[in-house]
This record gives C-alpha cells, structure tokens and sequence, in this order.
C-alpha cells in the first residue's frame, strides 16, 4: 500500500515539474501542492518543447491535390484548428497560374493563428511550403482584413468551422470583397450555407455593413457563433418540387443599362420556367447606397425557396463581360438545380464537409460532386482517418457519406 502510495506522488510530481522527490516526511503535506500543479499542468496550452514534438508529427498535405488552389489550404487550417493536428504543406496553389500564397490566403493563415495562438512557418507572399502548428482554439471578438478585394466569405471558410463547437460565443468581422468573382457571395453564406451548418448544433448570424466588390474592397462583413452540441448527423432533407424565385441584382458605377438588360434576361420567355415576376427583383444599384464604400460592381443573384431550404445562385459581372451572359448563366444554373430535384447545390457540397467532419460524420445528397468537393474530401480523409464515400443517388445525383473507419 506504502508503495503505491508512493508511486503515485512520483507521478504527481513529475507531472507538477518536481526533478527531485520529496523526502517520506514531508510526503502528505506536499501531495495537495502536487494535485495542484499536475492540474494545472494539464490545462496548461502546449509548450514550444510540446508543439516542437508536433512537428515531428505533421500531417503532410500535398497543395497540387485535386483542384489545386486555395481549397486544399482552407480546409486544412480549419481541420488542423478543430483537431488539434498540425500538418505542413507543399506545392501550394501549384494547379493555379500564379502558384503560391497570395494576400487572401495569407489573411487566412493570419487569422488562423490569431484563433490559436499557432506557431507558423512560410506564410509569405508567393510562398509554396507552409508549416501550421495549431494551439487550443480560443473564441471571441476578432477583426481580419483582407487588404484588397479577397473574398470574406473564404476567409470564413477558414476559420469558422472550429468555433461552431468551441466553448463560448464568437465575433467574427472580417473585411474585403462580398461579391467578387469565383466566390461565395454574402447572401450564400447567410442564406443557404449557414442554415445548413445550424442543423448540426450552433446558431449563426449574419450582418453585412459595407458592399466590397473585386477591384476595390471596403466590404465588411459581421458573423456571430453560439456553439451548440454536435447534433445527428446531418441527412437529406425530403425533396420538394415547389419552389419560389426571387432575385437581387447590384450594379453600382456602372454604364447605364446594364442592370435593365440584366433584368430583361431575368423576366424574358426563355427562362419563364424560373417564374420569376418583377416585384420580386430588387435592385441595389442606388449611388447613394449608404453601404458601398468605393468602386463598380455587377453580380446578379437568384434565390430559390424550396421546402425549408433557401438557394442562392451568383454570378459576377466584370469589365468587359456582356450582361446578358451575366444573367443567363444564373438563369440556366437555377434551372439545372430544378431539373435533378433541389438537393444540396454543388457548390454548398464542400462547405459543408469540413464542418460535418468536425461534428463526427453524416451523410447528404448533392446535385452533382464538383472537384472542390473530392478535394475537400480527400483533405479531411487525411486529417480524419473518416471514410468518404460517393454513392449514386436517384438519377444524376450523388450521396456523399462521411464515417468513421
């Protein structure tokens, strides 16, 4: 009994930082000292001795997987952060023209050691190999800007998933573009993206206090998280072939008649399927908007209602593209997702991935797997050990089911 006794105060010692043991006599009244210290010691954040262990067990992420750009890097900060694993990456954005980190993705990493305290490595511009050391995850207010017209909504992507379950309430502000080329716009985010994410637990706001468009920036985008319990895990919803369509087009500091095409395209007889009337399009194109801050901008959105779901479909005008094309490709993108019975959008599909990772797995169906998604998967199987399956579903669609092995 003596010996055990004796044992264990070893233990609790060297848990406490003591090198030395303390002598027989003194053994009771320092025990409590030692319960103390230990604890602490176990609540304590990682040591640079700990996290230079880490390292040591790295995930290696190849960057040129899959799609090749900035996905692969967003989906490991946010899995490295939920999980606690490091993970050092090369060959980043090697599929893009310009490969390497830009200022986006160096917002991204800032904002990702900001949370957790990580210790980083390579976060330079044009830089190809980054190491990513991640802390506990801490919530609270936090301010990230981009610095240019970088879209707020993949800065998001980054950093949000680990706060959904994390241990108190988060303030997110993140400054940039809102509704810039091949990216999320703000009213997907709000309206279709988070939705879903409130199915798995949390409770999320959205405010949008200042437009950002591609060339100028100034956006400003407000997001708050209410951690919740990891609920079941999400599935499908039951399909609905009843669906309403309203539409929002900006169009500031334009040439005049740009947004009366687009509107023309919106109501004419080729895409009368939509059902689209001209009281429910809104125009936000008034040069006394209070919250555009500089610069010209396009983008025309269209919004399905469908059960209890809400689909925002998006395309970005720019210099020197025809506004007719603008307003079809929105057309004909909201008639494809009709046409296979509204289920998840393609491109909510790998939004969705990480976070349904984090909250142990689950399954849903998409319209389609673009190759966002099978890079998304890819990365969370390597950070996860999960099992990612793609099924074939009723018609085109597919079911994308996330397990543990």
């Amino acid at each position: 009994m003596f010996s055990m006794a004796w044992f264990l105060l070893f233990v609790l010692q060297r848990l406490a930082g003591q090198e030395r043991l303390c002598r027989p006599q003194f053994a009771p009244k320092f025990a409590k000292k030692c319960w103390l210290r230990a604890l602490e010691a176990l609540l304590e954040e990682p040591s640079e001795k700990t996290r230079e262990n880490m390292d040591d067990e790295c995930i290696l992420i190849d960057g040129s997987l899959g799609e090749g750009g900035g996905q692969v890097l967003r989906a490991s900060l946010a899995l490295s952060m939920g999980l606690g694993r490091p993970f050092r990456m090369v060959n980043i954005r090697a599929n893009r023209p310009k490969p390497g980190l830009k200022r986006q993705h160096l917002t991204c990493i800032e904002a990702a050691r900001e949370l957790c305290d990580a210790r980083v490595e390579g976060d330079a511009i044009n830089a190809t190999e980054l190491t990513f050391i991640p802390g506990p995850v801490r919530p609270g207010e936090y301010t990230f800007r981009i610095g240019t017209g970088g879209s707020v909504t993949l800065v998001l992507q980054a950093v949000m998933p680990p706060l959904l379950w994390a241990k108190a309430p988060s303030r997110l502000i993140v400054t940039g573009g809102t509704h810039v080329p091949f990216a999320p716009p703000f009213e997907f985010m709000r309206d279709t993206l988070f939705p879903r994410l409130e199915a798995l637990g949390p409770r999320l706001g959205a405010q949008m206090d200042a437009i950002g468009y591609m060339e100028t920036g100034g956006g400003s985008v407000t997001v708050t998280i209410t951690p919740g319990e990891a609920t079941v895990p999400m599935q499908e919803e039951a399909a609905s072939r009843d669906f309403r369509a309203e539409a929002i087009i900006y169009g500031h500091n334009l040439p005049e008649g740009v947004v009366e095409r687009e509107i023309d395209v919106l109501l004419g007889e080729r895409y009368a399927a939509l059902g689209l009337k001209p009281e429910a399009i809104r125009r936000l194109d008034a040069p006394s908007d209070a919250r555009l801050v500089a610069g010209a901008g396009n983008m025309v959105l269209l919004s399905l209602r469908h059960g209890e779901a809400i689909t925002v479909f998006g395309e970005c005008g720019w210099r020197g593209r025809n506004a007719e094309v603008v307003a079809r490709q929105v057309c004909k993108r909201a008639l494809e997702f009709i046409g296979v019975g509204m289920p998840v959008e393609a491109h909510l599909a790998d939004q969705l991935l990480v976070p349904l990772a984090l909250a142990g797995g689950g399954s849903f169906v998409v319209e389609r797997v673009t190759r966002h998604a099978e890079t998304c998967l890819e990365v969370v199987k390597q950070f996860t050990g999960f099992k990612a399956e793609v099924t074939p579903d009723a018609g085109k669609t597919r079911r994308i089911t996330l397990r543990q092995g």
